[in-house]
């Protein structure tokens, strides 16, 4: 009944732009957040903002605690009680990846790993083939999939919430780089417990067929962030970020863009996500 009623309430706040268990993550005393993207780099992102924040408490000689595991939040990395108006000078980023490499991942993870009668979508399958998974996440609407499966645009309820950078896993350098900026404690550090080497297994798991599945399913993602639809460049970076104050896929072989002087202003979108969370965390809707 819970979960049915979370499928309900999120269903509904996406029909007003609102994208109900969107994954916020900030850290106390850095002005950054993070909008979660799980199997594209999310669990690296989050220790190295664990660390950073940890190196800064240290410097002040402040105490803390901090749990080993990047999901769980902490003192270092916080889930709940951003406020509207505390999120208006910090700095919004995300990360993506290559839809082919990316839903692969999810597969081997959570399904050919795992025990796919945990996700409602793939319940009444009999087998659990990479094809008829993608078949099966084909038939569901794209904002009541869980979040590993869930295309990437949906996670971060892209393009309508403004971002300062939207980086790409198979290019890490350019997003170290922009946070260092931001932070001088900031090192990104791989963190990968679920890895399962997609990226070696392409060329077992793909044949047309899934090939035009992931191409209809993530159609968005592929336009939205540039990346190719050819699976042959499934490892390629498409560029260096995707920013508010430059829209498209910057030269790869260009330096990064200085991180802006000041965050991105338009915040009012997801101001209004946040409104609805401390709604949601107080059982209210």
């Amino acid at each position: 009944m819970q979960q049915a009623r979370r499928r309900v309430r999120n269903y509904v706040l996406g029909y007003f732009g609102v994208q109900g268990n969107m994954q916020i993550w900030w850290t106390p005393q850095i002005p950054i957040i993070y909008v979660g993207n799980p199997k594209a780099g999310c669990s690296s992102i989050k220790q190295s903002l664990k660390s950073a924040q940890a190196r800064h408490y240290e410097r002040s000689g402040r105490t803390f605690s901090r749990v080993v595991d990047p999901h769980t939040d902490d003192d270092c990395l916080r889930r709940k009680g951003l406020s509207p108006s505390n999120c208006r000078n910090r700095y919004v980023f995300s990360c993506v990846r290559n839809p082919f490499a990316r839903v692969l991942s999810a597969y081997l993870d959570k399904v050919a790993a795992g025990d796919h009668r945990n996700y409602p979508e793939l319940r009444n399958l009999r087998s659990v083939t990479f094809e008829s998974f993608l078949r099966a996440i084909a038939d569901n609407d794209p904002l009541l999939l869980d979040v590993h499966f869930r295309p990437q645009h949906v996670n971060l309820n892209y393009p309508v919430v403004s971002y300062d950078g939207v980086f790409y896993l198979e290019n890490a350098e350019p997003m170290a780089s922009f946070l260092e900026q931001i932070v001088p404690e900031f090192e990104f550090t791989r963190f990968s417990p679920h890895a399962r080497g997609a990226q070696q297994k392409l060329a077992d798991h793909y044949d047309p067929a899934t090939i035009g599945l992931v191409r209809r399913i993530y159609t968005r993602d592929f336009t939205y962030f540039g990346y190719s639809r050819n699976l042959e460049h499934a490892l390629d970076a498409p560029g260096r970020m995707l920013s508010e104050h430059t829209l498209l896929p910057q030269d790869a072989e260009q330096p990064p863009p200085p991180c802006p002087k000041r965050p991105t202003r338009n915040m009012a979108p997801l101001e209004k996500t946040l409104r609805c969370r401390w709604l949601i965390e107080r059982r209210l809707i």
